[in-house]
């Protein structure tokens, strides 16, 4: 008998998404959704199957390899009221504006994105072969999915946020979707069980995934979604950021005091270009890699960054999801893991060759609390905590 699995999303903000010409076009894309699906199984499934080996084993048997075909063939249905909004949008939310760098360029958007409000339906016909157990985690990679993710770039910051809307499976729905906070805090709980993540002994993960470490926080409401990813943006920036100098104060964009929490960051990397001795690296690469520095009053700039990976995604993701009647919750999940490869290390450079500044090393130290302490902030004082 073949089976049939079908999970509706509404997108609730900015969604950058597209192939090989994102920068003309925006559109859903099935290989990425395939690779978001993937990317959840994996999250979900160490808690419960409790090694990266037979993690991997299950994937392989699900997902397809290079020695066979997945468990299942996917499909992408129900496509509405998508607006494609083409690039050079000017954004005034410095919140918005500071959460999508790499698309957002100096208060414009550098790429096209599909406008907040669609919605779609990912259909998955499963093989009959494939056991009732591993329907389990494909059901629960669609709803880590839609409860704590989103497509596209920036998604980790919050852009293309996908709530899940409902679940079927074999046509039945399977899935009541939350209208209200209560009820969205009492879906991820049931969720974050029925993972065994509460059951988990695997210690902090080699890669992200759920684990003991965990920590899941419904941070504020908004009866508007880009309103309130604006809001939790400018409050990113309030912690993080040192300030711009203007007339002889540290200020935020919207000419607030900067709070200068990581003044200690601002001075490693300032004493390492002035060529000073430093012993560590900044405190605040736990928020990913690479970091860049610019100092307006010398115009000097320093990028700080793993020596060979380049790259690392930041442990903490933000989900706008939405209730009901234009109701919406920003879901913060931070998801701790080996930071990087033990043989890593962080590299301080200046971009500059003519400053004759070698690249200064150090061992990859990083400190979870440091992006916990984003949660711990006034404007979140009326936070739900939903894990532990």
């Amino acid at each position: 008998m073949i089976m049939e699995l079908e999970a509706t999303y509404k997108v609730t903000t900015p969604l950058f998404l597209g192939g090989a010409d994102a920068k003309k076009f925006a559109e859903i894309r099935l290989p990425a959704l395939k690779g978001l699906l993937r990317f959840w199984f994996r999250a979900i499934a160490l808690p419960q199957l409790g090694s990266w080996q037979a993690v991997w084993e299950a994937e392989r048997k699900l997902f397809g390899s290079t020695a066979g075909q997945a468990a299942f063939f996917l499909s992408l249905d129900n496509q509405s009221k998508f607006i494609v909004v083409p690039d050079g949008e000017q954004w005034r939310n410095h919140g918005m504006a500071y959460l999508g760098y790499g698309v957002v360029d100096r208060g414009k958007t550098v790429r096209p994105y599909l406008k907040p409000g669609g919605s779609f339906t990912v259909r998955l016909i499963l093989n009959k072969s494939i056991q009732e157990e591993k329907n389990v985690f494909l059901i629960q990679a669609l709803k880590a999915l839609g409860l704590f993710g989103g497509a596209g770039a920036r998604s980790r910051k919050g852009f293309g946020s996908l709530s899940i809307e409902s679940l079927r499976l074999g046509g039945h729905e399977i899935w009541k979707r939350p209208v209200n906070t209560d009820e969205l805090k009492q879906a991820i709980r049931d969720f974050l069980s029925d993972i065994r993540l509460r059951e988990t002994s695997v210690p902090r993960p080699r890669y992200t995934a759920f684990s003991s470490d965990a920590k899941v926080c419904i941070v504020k409401t908004s009866r508007n979604a880009l309103t309130l990813l604006d809001d939790i943006g400018k409050e990113l920036l309030r912690y993080r950021s040192y300030g711009r100098l203007k007339g002889g104060e540290h200020v935020l964009p919207w000419s607030e005091d900067a709070e200068q929490n990581f003044k200690d960051d601002h001075d490693i990397v300032r004493d390492y270009l002035a060529g000073k001795q430093i012993e560590r690296h900044p405190r605040r690469i736990v928020f990913g890699l690479p970091q860049n520095y610019f100092f307006q009053s010398t115009k000097q700039k320093a990028t700080v960054e793993a020596v060979h990976l380049k790259r690392r995604a930041s442990p903490l993701f933000i989900h706008i999801h939405e209730l009901g009647e234009e109701n919406y919750a920003a879901v913060m999940t931070l998801l701790p893991a080996m930071f990087l490869p033990e043989v890593e290390q962080i590299a301080i450079r200046c971009p500059d060759r003519h400053a004759g500044l070698q690249p200064f090393y150090v061992t990859c130290n990083v400190d979870y609390r440091v992006i916990e302490g984003i949660f711990d902030r006034p404007a979140f004082n009326s936070k739900v905590v939903v894990w532990p």
